[in-house]
């Protein structure tokens, strides 16, 4: 701007210095317009410059107003969702209490019903434990019984052969 203003008042002294020289030259005539459009060029060329500027401020302006209007926006989302929030509590604090109620209740459930499982997946293990060994004990029992009977016949076949033998020894006495 101040350039602007500079050449105007030097346009306007050369313009009255121009007036009283015209007449006395015409080859100052010539060079004094020369002149007076090189400075006309030199102001339409800083004026284009000064428009330039003027537009990328106002694409920044109007950018940067956006945003904050985009931001004052989601705070007043969040300041009237955080007031709804504080006049709830403080409508009905009972509800508030009854609800905190409900989730120490519900959490003293969970916490029974995960110790009632956890003893009885104890239980379940010493039960399988318990099952193994009477499994072990069986196939022991078994194998004894198989080897009891087996003595049983050597025995009965035994006591068959020596009642045989008596039988005749004493027929033949």
């Amino acid at each position: 701007m101040a350039h602007f203003v500079q050449g105007t008042s030097r346009m306007i002294a050369a313009e009255s210095s121009t007036e009283h020289k015209e007449c006395a030259e015409p080859s100052t005539r010539k060079n004094l317009m020369n002149s007076l459009e090189q400075k006309i060029r030199c102001l339409e060329k800083q004026r284009k410059e000064l428009l330039e500027v003027n537009q990328q401020w106002d694409q920044q302006f109007r950018s940067m107003k956006e945003l904050y209007e985009r931001k004052v926006a989601e705070l007043k989302t969040k300041l009237d969702a955080a007031e709804r929030f504080l006049s709830t509590r403080e409508k009905d604090p009972h509800q508030r209490q009854r609800k905190d109620d409900r989730q120490r209740e519900d959490d003293r459930q969970r916490d029974l019903t995960r110790d009632r499982l956890q003893r009885e997946e104890k239980e379940k293990e010493r039960l399988n434990e318990e099952l193994h060994e009477l499994k072990e004990e069986n196939k022991l029992l078994k194998g004894k019984n198989t080897l009891a009977n087996k003595e049983k016949e050597h025995y009965e076949c035994e006591i068959k052969r020596l009642n045989k033998v008596s039988v005749r020894s004493s027929m033949g006495d």
